[in-house]
């Protein structure tokens, strides 16, 4: 019987894949490549110690997630981005996540606020230890994008979630914590702590306002001495 194909690290393609994705987005959130840089997988499969295969396959990710894009005779490149680009996934996300809040608030379960209600905790676990030290605010995104999925899965339209991670995982908006001031972060806890209460209470109307104060304040805070890598 024939095993399963292994890679260059002894394990499984599908892992090796998942694990390339998961070192070079890592890599594309702290600025490691500059706008513009090209990936190659050559490099990129000795550094990560796989084969060009599983490399390819993260790179095809990353294009479909708007980290890089891709050139014909040219390969994958490191995305810039512009004042449009931000504008437009802001508005996309006030509209969009607005509408998932108000839909959640009539549906969401006690199980569903429990999350919610831990996801607070944890980031505002993180904030505290984070005081002074803007670098450790990164541990906040995934904690952040779980409290954001959390409703929008609430909403109970499976159309909305896939939609709704395409914009939400932009690599500039996922970079935004970085940008805030400190009292940008606590009132970014404070919005989350509301659409709790909102979402229990089964308020639509205070879900939806909260949720759109919540995204402008982000907004504004991306904004913010905002050096764009493309221009307008």
């Amino acid at each position: 019987m024939t095993g399963r194909k292994r890679d260059d690290d002894g394990t499984g393609h599908g892992h090796s894949a998942d694990r390339a994705y998961a070192i070079i987005r890592s890599g594309l959130l702290r600025d490691e490549w500059p706008a513009g840089t090209r990936l190659l997988e050559t490099e990129l499969a000795r550094r990560i110690g796989v084969s060009r295969t599983p490399i390819r396959d993260a790179l095809r990710r990353l294009v479909n997630e708007g980290f890089l894009e891709y050139a014909a005779n040219v390969g994958c490149r490191v995305r810039g981005w512009g004042r449009n680009d931000i504008d437009s996934i802001f508005d996309l996300r006030i509209e969009l996540e607005t509408y998932a809040a108000r839909r959640a608030a009539t549906r969401i379960r006690p199980g569903e606020i429990r999350q919610l209600t831990e996801l607070c905790d944890a980031m505002e676990a993180v904030v505290e230890r984070s005081l002074g030290l803007p670098e450790l605010r990164d541990e906040l995104t995934p904690l952040n994008d779980r409290f954001h999925t959390v409703i929008t899965e609430a909403a109970g339209n499976a159309r909305l979630t896939p939609v709704l991670a395409s914009v939400t995982f932009a690599p500039m908006v996922l970079r935004t914590f970085r940008r805030y001031r400190e009292e940008e972060v606590m009132r970014s806890m404070g919005h989350h702590r509301e659409l709790v209460s909102a979402l229990e209470s089964a308020n639509a109307d205070w879900s939806a306002a909260v949720m759109r104060s919540h995204i402008h304040a982000g907004y504004v805070a991306m904004m913010r001495d905002a050096v764009f890598e493309i221009e307008p």
